[in-house]
Parts: C-alpha cells; sequence; structure tokens
C-alpha cells in the first residue's frame, strides 16, 4: 500500500487501526493504519494518543488513571481514548505506553493473533496483516485486559442508563 506523508497533527478516530513508530535519522514519526488506508505522521506515536485525549475531553494521565481504576494496576495498561454513543475507543498499548517507540493497537480492530516466532502476527479488521515484536501470551494478555476495560465501561454505562437505587433527592419528606 502506498504510503502518503500527512503534515500536521493527527488525531485518532474509530477508523483508526494502528499506530507504529517510525525511526529514521533519529527522528521518530508514526505509520498510521486507518481503515481505508495507510500515512506517516510526522510525530510520535505517544503524541498523537496524549492529543487525541486531549481533544476528545480528557487526558492521557487521566485515561491511565481511569483504566487503574476499572482494572487495577498493570503495566502496559490499555486506555479509552475517548467514547461515542455510548461505545469505548480503546486502545492496547505493546509496551509502556509512555514508550516512545510503543505500538498502539485499536482493541476494536483485532480480528486475530498469531505467534511468530517471539513476536505476533496481528490481523486487522481490515485484513491487513501486521507483525509487532511482543510475545503471542503477551499479546493475548493485552486483548484480555482491553476485554475487561470495555466490560467495566459498559457496566458503567448501564449503571448511568438504569433508574437509581437511591431515594430520588427531591423526594425527601424534609422540607
Amino acid at each position: 500500500m502506498d504510503k502518503k506523508k500527512r503534515t500536521g497533527s493527527y488525531i485518532v478516530s474509530f477508523d483508526t487501526f494502528m499506530l507504529q513508530p517510525v525511526v529514521k535519522d533519529n527522528k521518530v514519526s508514526t505509520h498510521v493504519i486507518e481503515r481505508n488506508g495507510e500515512f506517516i505522521v510526522p510525530r510520535k506515536p505517544i503524541h498523537i494518543v496524549r492529543k487525541s485525549c486531549d481533544y476528545y475531553g480528557g487526558s492521557f494521565r487521566n485515561s491511565i488513571n481511569t483504566a487503574k481504576l476499572a482494572i487495577g494496576r498493570r503495566h502496559k495498561t490499555p486506555i479509552i481514548v475517548a467514547h461515542d454513543f455510548g461505545v469505548p475507543y480503546i486502545f492496547l498499548p505493546t509496551m509502556s505506553p509512555t514508550s516512545e517507540l510503543n505500538v498502539w493497537v485499536s482493541y476494536s480492530a483485532i480480528d486475530n493473533i498469531e505467534a511468530d516466532g517471539m513476536s505476533s502476527i496481528i490481523t486487522l479488521e481490515n485484513n491487513r496483516i501486521i507483525k509487532v515484536d511482543i510475545s503471542v501470551a503477551t499479546m493475548y494478555r493485552q486483548y484480555s485486559v482491553a476485554t475487561l476495560l470495555e466490560k467495566n465501561f459498559y457496566k458503567k454505562q448501564s449503571q448511568l442508563n438504569r433508574p437509581s437505587s437511591f431515594k430520588n433527592f427531591y423526594d425527601s419528606d424534609e422540607e
């Protein structure tokens, strides 16, 4: 697939499937894989994730803290970058989330994970096959932890949408 270079900033969307670091001349840029194409953004993947969290009304730090509250303290914590109409957009890291060389994978874009020696082969929803330097066991763990994060998100949404078991504040007998 032809990779074009984009200038300026990039914000992830539900069409963003993967953010891969590309190192050239000691500079890190990002190979973005979307549902219908690929291109290079002259920014580090972590920069794109941070800016996307900010853009959607949160922050990277808050996304990590929210994930840790939901699923406990874990290394390589998946995060919810944004959500739309009750659907979370979860990215899972292959390394420490703050690492400049971390690959970010959209949880919802993963169709399959297979072993390839000490690495993993990830098949994305658009049939794109990508090899990442992470063991298949670790990749499966990342996927499982993202599933727990998604489940926790939906549980909270369900609680928000159902009538409260608490007595209505305005139904108090005191006046």
